[in-house]
């Protein structure tokens, strides 16, 4: 059975996914370019993303490097996100950091001589979005691409003290925009 999948990807199958993963390539940067755009940053700004190592996030980090941003990229807390890390880093990524990172005293250490991020891009869900928005700068932008932030903002001690994200993004005086 596995030499039937492996001489169904000779010559044409290979062919078709280079094509799809080329396309995916294209589509990234070009989400990438309007994400950016719609940021409205100047050289030097901090931007922060979470899914850092999505085609989307890989695409942003490479984008910002060439346009003289900083970025601050989180990584969902799975395995391998140490070779993820690693990756990140070589094609442009400033500080790549796991989800669970940011929650201890070690990430302010490690972002303490950068400006505060002045646009955080969301495209995950719950915790991931909140790790975006607590390291925003209060009047910043809060770009959500391919996903609505949920009713309440997850976070440790929520089941005792919801949080609604409205309330929050009020509080930190946050634009929040889809795209």
């Amino acid at each position: 059975m596995a030499m039937s999948r492996v001489a169904s990807l000779r010559p044409h199958g290979v062919l078709s996914l280079l094509r799809t993963q080329a396309c995916m390539s294209t589509d990234a940067t070009s989400a990438a370019e309007k994400v950016l755009k719609a940021a409205n940053l100047q050289p030097g700004d901090v931007v922060v993303q979470n899914e850092a190592d999505s085609e989307l996030g890989k695409a942003l980090i490479k984008a910002a490097k060439e346009k003289g941003f900083t970025t601050i990229n989180i990584l969902p807390n799975k395995p391998g996100v140490n070779e993820s890390i690693e990756l990140l880093k070589s094609i442009g990524g400033d500080v790549v950091v796991t989800e669970a990172y940011t929650n201890t005293w070690y990430m302010k250490r490690l972002i303490s001589d950068l400006p505060k991020p002045s646009v955080g891009i969301n495209c995950g869900e719950g915790s991931q979005a909140t790790a975006v928005v607590k390291l925003l700068k209060e009047g910043g932008t809060l770009l959500t691409y391919g996903k609505s932030l949920p009713q309440e903002v997850t976070y440790p001690g929520a089941e005792r003290r919801p949080l609604k994200w409205n309330d929050l993004l009020k509080a930190k005086k946050l634009n929040a925009q889809s795209l």
